[in-house]
């Protein structure tokens, strides 16, 4: 991405590239300083962030602890070969073995979720003498380079198809899952347990666990893509443990590195990387590796928030439902929630999710809105652990007050919920702390 250089007019007109890829801003915006829940711009103005900057942080921005390591880690080292070790690489090591599934015992640290996601396809490759297929589902999503392009959703025409030779897309069906293992003879099945790019699609429990058997089945490499799910916004660490199923494979990122770049996969004791496979320059980056070990520290006493956040998104949002006919299908599982925009017909409406999430974004709301813009029609929700009631009750007031913009038919004396009226009494300044 090439960044343009004069940035005077950034808040006010977007520089051309800043905002290439973006997701979620339909605008550049310059960030001064951010903390807990929220970010400031350069001109003061503050904003929720409800999206904890794509699932990365639960912690929210800027954890006091997490910064101080990492300042001390700053006055040691601040860059190590693979090769070399510290003692925060292998408590850090130690202990996200000791959080994972019983079985999975070796770990393999990367700088983000694409080379993890890379490096447990090459783990289940690796483990045979002649298989080099990788079966993914409808609707996945694991990355942006060539070779997790190759496992994910699909961009309509996409220049970089020739590249996408080795992926296998299978139906949320065992049917077809079972046919094309014996057809393909893949290496590996790499899944999300909640497809998120896509717009957080909740697998059910009883096709996990179908997966998990035709893995054993055919002696498949059974791959769990959890960036988006691990180590804290689900409650719980893994959270293919709430579906009562051990991969082979752990893919995990985001999260773990306290804000700093962090990720990686988590294995069984059979499989193996031969030297220089996986192996990068900065991949073991000693401050990372702190911020890592420093966050699991601070997680623990606040995972439980989840359980008394989870209730209050998905009841804001089923009240939403009832409020506006074009918006359906409301989802929540631990901190990750969820809305479709639909038009008067019950089709997807992609238009007016962008037009929801720009909306908010003027009114100092974060959210995002799945796939790329144009392309998805789920809004999505995802609050920080340390978000509070009263916090998470104004985003959703926030919510409701442009949703009345853009469907203003809606009589919101009429349909208004309950969880609204109750939280109206508090005094929300929203530029006060």
């Amino acid at each position: 991405m090439e960044l343009n250089p004069n940035l005077s007019s950034i808040i006010t007109k977007p520089a051309p590239g800043l905002s290439e890829g973006t997701t979620i801003c339909s605008e550049a915006i310059e960030i001064d300083h951010a903390s807990g829940v929220y970010l400031w711009d350069s001109s003061g103005k503050r904003y929720i962030d409800m999206f904890s900057q794509t699932w990365s942080l639960p912690l929210g921005h800027n954890n006091r602890k997490v910064i101080e390591a990492v300042k001390k880690q700053l006055s040691k080292i601040t860059h190590l070969r693979t090769a070399y070790s510290t003692k925060d690489k292998i408590e850090l090591s130690h202990k996200i073995i000791e959080l994972a599934p019983k079985g999975l015992v070796k770990v393999n640290f990367v700088l983000h979720g694409s080379l993890a996601v890379e490096g447990a396809m090459k783990l289940a490759i690796n483990y045979y003498d002649d298989r080099d297929k990788i079966l993914y589902l409808e609707d996945g999503f694991h990355g942006r380079t060539l070779a997790t392009m190759g496992i994910s959703w699909k961009l309509p025409e996409s220049k970089f198809k020739n590249y996408f030779s080795n992926g296998i897309e299978v139906k949320k069906n065992l049917e077809d899952i079972e046919e094309k293992m014996r057809n393909h003879n893949p290496a590996g099945i790499v899944i999300e347990l909640i497809q998120g790019n896509s717009g957080c699609n909740i697998l059910d429990k009883e096709l996990v666990q179908g997966i998990r058997k035709l893995c054993d089945k055919y002696n498949i490499v059974m791959i769990i893509d959890e960036i988006q799910t691990g180590f804290g916004c689900m409650g719980v660490n893994f959270l293919c443990s709430e579906y009562s199923v051990v991969p082979d494979i752990i893919v995990f990122g985001k999260a773990i590195g306290g804000g700093f770049p962090l990720a990686g996969t988590i294995y069984k004791e059979k499989y193996f990387l031969q030297s220089g496979d996986h192996s990068f320059t900065f991949a073991h980056n000693p401050v990372s590796l702190t911020a890592g070990l420093a966050y699991l520290k601070e997680l623990k006493p606040v995972l439980d928030n989840a359980k008394k956040l989870s209730p209050l998104i998905i009841e804001s949002l089923k009240n939403i439902e009832k409020k506006y006919s074009n918006l359906k299908n409301a989802r929540c599982m631990g901190l990750k929630g969820a809305i479709d925009v639909l038009d008067d017909n019950g089709m997807p409406e992609c238009k007016n999710a962008d037009l929801i999430v720009s909306k908010l974004l003027k009114k100092g709301l974060i959210i995002s809105n799945s796939r790329y813009r144009q392309l998805g029609n789920t809004l999505m929700f995802q609050p920080p652990l340390i978000m509070t009631q009263k916090q998470l009750i104004k985003a959703f007031i926030i919510f409701d007050s442009v949703l009345q913009e853009v469907y203003p038919s809606n009589n919101p004396e009429n349909s208004s919920t309950k969880i609204f009226k109750d939280f109206i009494k508090f005094d929300f300044n929203f530029n006060k702390n």
